[in-house]
Formats: structure tokens, C-alpha cells, sequence
């Protein structure tokens, strides 16, 4: 009997996040966010790769020469 609550349980889920993503997608409002997160979730990963050569290709230019307020920025 366990066994068979478990199984409509998770029939039940499936078909409510099946009807959920399918009214995300119809809509063109939910297809623009779906969109947006994915290129975020791009943009993270790029970041994420380059994060290693960013430390070591800025790790040199780093002076104190930024924080002080009297010395003009560089361009």
C-alpha cells in the first residue's frame, strides 16, 4: 500500500512540474525569464572559468596607488 501512495505521489508531481513548465513556455513572458536565467547561468560559468586567469594576470597590477585619493585614476 506504501509503495502505492509513493507512486501516484510521484505521478502526481510529475504531471503538476509538467504543467507548470509547459504554461512558463506558452507564455512569452515566461519563455523572456527562462531566457535571462540561462544566460546568467552563461555568463556565471564564463566567469567561473576565467577566475583563475584573472587572479593571475591582475595579481601584478594591483598598487596602492588605486586607493589614494589624491592620485588620478587610470584610464
Amino acid at each position: 500500500m506504501n509503495h502505492l501512495v509513493m507512486n501516484r505521489r510521484r505521478l502526481v508531481t510529475v504531471i503538476a512540474v509538467c504543467a507548470l513548465v509547459a504554461a512558463t513556455l506558452a507564455m512569452s513572458t515566461g519563455r523572456a525569464v527562462v531566457l535571462v536565467f540561462l544566460v546568467h547561468v552563461v555568463e556565471i560559468g564564463y566567469k567561473i572559468l576565467r577566475l583563475p586567469c584573472w587572479i593571475v594576470d591582475h595579481s601584478k597590477c594591483f598598487t596602492l596607488d588605486r586607493l589614494d585619493p589624491t592620485c588620478p585614476p587610470y584610464l
